[in-house]
């Protein structure tokens, strides 16, 4: 089910979550899944999800292949890892607020006032001493994406019960850019050297 949970894991993801001991003894639990999982080398690591009959003995819908975004899952694995693996941690959730659209004529749109609706999704929720954690992976996202990104959250956070936005991304650079625009924002912004 961990491995549903992350949608992706390494050996050492498994090793550290479950305490494991040592990456012998974690690779010898991960040879007893191999007839539900499917594996892959990714930097010379390797790396394993669930296949069909995998996703069948737990109950998942949710099938994972592999692709281009293999690294962004395995870093916000990371992110999991250092946040203690929460219990109500969901990924690529999605955050949604309406709001009645002030005009200076009451406009009816089919008989109810307008309403303008904000989405993000997030990489990654959880809940933790009555704060509701957003997390964002920027491992290869434009900046420019960020930037929008970040906006998004500025108009949605108002409307969420005591959020805190974390940003995890790769280098200092990107990191003061990134603590710049979320000015005003509870936000704080870390480089995965930072957590690794």
């Amino acid at each position: 089910m961990t491995i549903d949970k992350l949608g992706m894991a390494k050996i050492k993801h498994l090793q550290r979550i479950h305490d494991l001991k040592s990456y012998r003894n974690a690779c010898r639990v991960v040879r007893q899944l191999e007839p539900y999982i499917h594996s892959c080398f990714y930097e010379k690591e390797k790396i394993i999800y669930l296949n069909k009959e995998g996703r069948e003995l737990i109950g998942s819908k949710k099938e994972v292949k592999r692709t281009s975004y293999m690294d962004h899952t395995l870093l916000r694995n990371e992110a999991y890892l250092y946040f203690n693996c929460p219990l109500d941690w969901k990924t690529e959730h999605p955050l949604e607020t309406t709001q009645k659209v002030a005009t200076k004529f009451e406009m009816m749109i089919n008989g109810k006032p307008p309403i303008n609706k904000k989405k993000v999704v997030a990489d990654a929720v959880f809940t933790r001493n009555g704060y509701l954690n957003l997390i964002e992976i920027d491992n290869t996202r434009k900046m420019l994406e960020n930037k929008k990104k970040i906006e998004l959250y500025r108009e949605i956070m108002p409307n969420l019960q005591m959020p805190k936005l974390w940003f995890f991304t790769q280098t200092e650079d990107r990191k003061r850019k990134l603590q710049e625009w979320a000015k005003g924002l509870k936000c704080e912004v870390m480089t995965f050297k930072e957590i690794l």
